[in-house]
């Protein structure tokens, strides 16, 4: 699977994860006005249910997001470890803060549908207005927000790889010098010699976004001729090309393969 692929699995997870979520932060809010035990124990089944697919959608967000850091080689970068962290502590601290306080409500609802005089209606009341359930709904939105700018703005977080190493030349090989900043190529139009090997040195300039450099026949790219290795950067690689025959062909980034495009002339 391609890392757009790995991408877009990764946000399916993410959006099953928010909507389960949702209704969760509604039972919470909804709750706090609730005072009929029946009604309440109907809320809690219902935010009960969503416990299995919200794990399920957590797991996948996880799984394919930690399959589309490998493939885009996106572990030497700081903000994909603080995402990752803060979606851990995230999901701890509610879990640790919500699951005893609705255990609780539970308990206490049941017990006074069934007609207990152990609990008065007012310490019930204090119960169901605590702060709780807007402290749960706080850590969520500002640990969201917080991993949403992690992986909008891409902040190093002083962990992110050296400078790129000079590339040294290969006596009798032709170099092209290729580059990608914001999703585009700095080319879209490279030049090599005919039925000769050569050198495309590929500096990716985009910060923990995978590139790569892929040449096909022709626009339709239903023939491969040259796939290099995608990577994140800031990082510089050396593509080692096989000879083409004399001709026009397309050249794309695999992972934009869209917005990253051009030809390259062999004569």
């Amino acid at each position: 699977m391609g890392y757009q692929w790995l991408v877009f699995a990764h946000l399916v997870g993410v959006f099953g994860f928010l909507t389960t979520h949702g209704v969760s932060v509604m039972v919470s809010l909804r709750l706090r006005n609730e005072r009929d035990p029946a009604k309440i124990n109907a809320l809690l089944e219902l935010s009960g249910r969503t416990v299995l697919p919200m794990n399920v959608s957590l797991g996948a967000l996880l799984l394919f997001g930690v399959a589309a850091a490998f493939v885009g080689h996106l572990w030497h970068f700081g903000w994909i470890w603080a995402a990752l962290a803060a979606l851990i502590l995230m999901n701890v601290l509610m879990i640790a803060i919500a699951r005893p306080y609705y255990q609780r409500v539970r308990f206490i609802s049941r017990a006074m549908a069934e007609g207990t005089q152990a609990v008065t209606a007012e310490q019930f009341d204090s119960v169901l207005k605590g702060g709780k359930p807007h402290t749960i709904i706080t850590i969520g939105f500002v640990g969201l927000a917080f991993i949403l700018y992690l992986m909008v703005q891409k902040p190093t977080l002083g962990f992110a790889p050296g400078a790129p190493k000079p590339v040294a030349s290969v006596p009798g090989v032709t170099r092209i010098a290729e580059s990608a900043s914001n999703s585009r190529f700095g080319s879209t139009s490279l030049a090599a010699p005919a039925n000769a090997r050569f050198q495309i040195v590929f500096n990716n300039k985009d910060s923990g976004i995978p590139h790569n450099v892929a040449i096909f026949t022709d626009s339709s790219a239903s023939k491969k001729l040259f796939g290099g290795a995608q990577f994140g950067g800031p990082a510089t690689r050396v593509y080692n090309v096989p000879s083409l025959a004399a001709g026009t062909y397309f050249f794309r980034c695999d992972v934009h393969p869209t917005q990253m495009t051009g030809t390259i002339t062999v004569s």
